[in-house]
């Protein structure tokens, strides 16, 4: 039902890719049941949502979407108004709890959530990069900043390198030293809000889902200084993880990164480059406006709570399907 449901979508991410969701539904904890929800049309699924049912130790349930708080742009394969609309006003029946996060403002998902939840109780900067780069638009310092940092790389020469991976064995290697970096860079201190949880199994994850993952990596003198984790989709692709080493600050390794995958990626015929969430903390939105970047909206909602069980309700289950994902 999901794979048909998401090759037809035309506007489905790869946060949406039938592998990334399986990768993550396999490496759940016990308490958790991967679910597909359906809204039914028929006999046809017309939309569907990917979730996760958890129990708490009292018995409590609570949905979030399959795969967050790693994933991000939740929604639906198959955006019908009304198949959407059926999922909204069901899912507060199928759990005590239930979260839907970083959906994008205006859709569809958000329009129904919005009209039947309320307000969202969160809010969330989103930014995408489109390519080529264009930085003629941008004021004059942040153009020469961009030009200094730019001749301070050329410096260097073949002391610089820069390399993606393109088989799963370079992958996991790579996601090792992503991790390295990244735990070297927020150390001592926690990492800033809206940044990734390596708590959560990546290197398990990424295993299974290789083809639509890799990661890039830049060196000075063979040793990495930062590494970038990004899924792909058609012809965007979005950036995951970042993460730099601190003890080569001076050398802006993050924007010499990000300058060589942009044009890595123009080069291959991709369009749009999503960099993801961006909060206040830790110059993220003064860092991605330097680039250009397209500021769009994501929104977090919590359903109300609902006292009517499903099995009530009889007329209105008939146009809702659960299916274990396992």
């Amino acid at each position: 039902m999901w794979p048909s449901l998401a090759e037809r979508d035309t506007a489905a991410t790869v946060y949406q890719d039938p592998d990334w969701l399986l990768a993550w539904a396999r490496h759940l904890p016990a308490s958790c049941e991967p679910l597909i929800v359906a809204a039914v049309a028929g006999r046809r699924p017309a939309a569907a949502l990917a979730l996760v049912r958890e129990a708490d130790r009292t018995g409590r349930t609570r949905i979030t979407p399959l795969s967050w708080p790693a994933c991000e742009q939740v929604r639906p394969v198959g955006e019908s108004k009304e198949a959407v609309s059926v999922l909204v006003r069901r899912l507060p029946h199928l759990a005590d709890d239930v979260l839907i996060a970083d959906v994008a403002a205006g859709s569809v998902l958000d329009r129904q959530a919005s009209s039947r939840w309320g307000r969202p109780h969160t809010q969330t900067l989103y930014a995408t990069l489109a390519l080529p780069l264009d930085l003629t638009s941008l004021s004059r310092s942040t153009r020469r900043d961009h030009t200094c940092r730019r001749r301070a790389i050329e410096a260097l020469g073949d002391r610089v390198g820069y390399h993606r991976t393109r088989t799963t064995p370079e992958l996991l290697a790579a996601c090792d030293v992503l991790q390295a970096l990244f735990r070297r860079r927020n150390a001592p201190r926690a990492p800033a809000a809206g940044t990734a949880d390596l708590a959560l199994p990546w290197r398990q994850v990424l295993a299974h889902c290789a083809p639509t993952a890799f990661i890039a990596t830049l060196t000075l003198d063979t040793h990495p200084v930062a590494a970038q984790l990004c899924l792909r989709r058609g012809d965007r692709v979005h950036s995951v993880i970042t993460a730099m080493d601190p003890a080569h600050g001076g050398l802006a390794p993050g924007h010499a990164l990000l300058h060589r995958l942009c044009e890595d990626l123009t080069d291959e015929g991709r369009t749009l480059l999503d960099l993801g969430r961006t909060t206040a903390a830790d110059g993220q939105r003064a860092y991605k406006a330097a680039y250009g970047a397209l500021w769009t909206t994501t929104h977090t909602y919590t359903a109300p709570p609902n006292d009517r069980p499903l099995a009530r309700q009889p007329a209105a289950a008939a146009h809702l399907q659960t299916v274990a994902l396992r």
